[in-house]
């Protein structure tokens, strides 16, 4: 089994810590983090080479953003995420000044911008969820055939979808006409533990 997050590994092993963690494989950051069942996380080098950026740009942020408690920084390490969920209308005005500064400096840098759901997620170029799986099946991919089947509900997932051509595909949403790259759709969570459930009792 293979779970993969924009949250960083640690964070997913305190959660998950019920489960025997070293029998799973894990990717963290969207893939900039990979622990392999068993094994130790390793981060590959050229998203270190991008830390430098990244942190220099956190500061630039964080200096915006010290007088307005409606946005916070989450600190990922490789990453950072920039929240406004709780910001009103008239607080969104310095969102334009924020993504001004975010796009002129990651020209040239091995960095890039992840829009989402009020967020903004500033990571090293080229790492996402689809290529993170990518990675992991490499790796397997002389062992037994197996199905994958992706589960998400935020814009980072669809680039497992996007990936997981010939596995199945699973949209979590309010809608069944969400535009996604997924094939099904599950209403909520709560749809989702029962589908798990079900999942778990054909395979035990």
């Amino acid at each position: 089994m293979t779970i993969v997050s924009g949250r960083t590994i640690y964070s997913l092993l305190d959660f998950f810590q019920d489960l025997d963690t070293e029998t799973i494989n894990w990717s963290g950051v969207h893939g900039g983090q990979i622990k392999y069942a068993g094994s130790e996380i390793s981060i590959p080098a050229k998203i270190k080479n991008a830390l430098p950026g990244i942190v220099g740009l956190k500061e630039k942020v964080t200096k915006i953003i010290n007088d307005i408690p409606c946005y916070t920084i989450e600190d990922k390490g490789l990453s950072f995420a920039l929240h406004y969920r709780r910001c009103r209308d008239k607080d969104l005005t310095h969102l334009r000044k924020i993504n001004s500064i975010l796009f002129e400096y990651i020209k040239d840098r091995p960095i890039e911008l992840m829009q989402m759901k009020k967020v903004v997620e500033v990571k090293p170029k080229g790492i996402n969820k689809g290529n993170a799986v990518g990675t992991i099946n490499r790796k397997y991919k002389k062992n037994i055939p197996s199905l994958n089947i992706c589960l998400g509900d935020d814009v980072t997932d669809e680039y497992l979808f996007k990936s997981n051509t010939s596995g199945i595909n699973i949209k979590v949403g309010e809608s069944e006409y969400l535009d996604s790259e997924a094939e099904y759709y599950l209403k909520d969570i709560k749809e989702v533990h029962q589908f798990l459930g079900m999942l778990y009792n054909v395979l035990k």
